[in-house]
């Protein structure tokens, strides 16, 4: 009785782990699929350009890379966020060059003479780029951006 039990487990440990194997094997097929479509994906942003956002390490200003500004005409920025004291922001608008490759730092606070002030208790931040294409065809772009 006790094998038959043993016997009953071991096949039904086998049955189990069968699709198991049969998923393992059809992930590794996956990302060659997907790899394929990143390309396309890729190509396809070609025409248009790249906005990455990111924190500065400290926490005091915003950090936005642009590429493939060869392909812009025209490129704007509004940022906005609250204070426990009132609302603040900053905006302004890159000079296209030759460059296709352009970052700014946004600081979340003023400085003068080399002395900056920075703004505390900040939520509520927003981002906004605004760009126009070469082609004439604009877009707005809007983020969210968790301090």
């Amino acid at each position: 009785m006790n094998g038959r039990i043993l016997f009953l487990a071991a096949a039904a440990t086998i049955l189990l782990m069968t699709p198991f194997f049969i998923k393992t094997a059809e992930a590794k097929v996956l990302p060659q699929a997907k790899k394929s479509v990143q390309k396309s994906t890729t190509v396809a942003k070609v025409s248009g350009i790249g906005i990455y956002p990111r924190l500065r390490a400290d926490r005091r200003a915003l950090i936005v890379n642009f590429t493939n500004l060869q392909n812009a005409s025209a490129v704007s920025y509004f940022l906005t966020y609250k204070t426990s004291t009132q609302d603040e922001g900053v905006m302004g608008a890159l000079t296209l060059g030759s460059s296709s490759n352009a970052t700014i730092e946004l600081l979340f606070g003023t400085c003068s003479k080399n002395v900056c002030r920075y703004h505390t208790n900040i939520k509520d931040m927003r981002l906004e780029i605004s760009y126009t294409l070469k082609s004439g065809k604009k877009y707005l772009k809007k983020y969210r951006i968790r301090v």
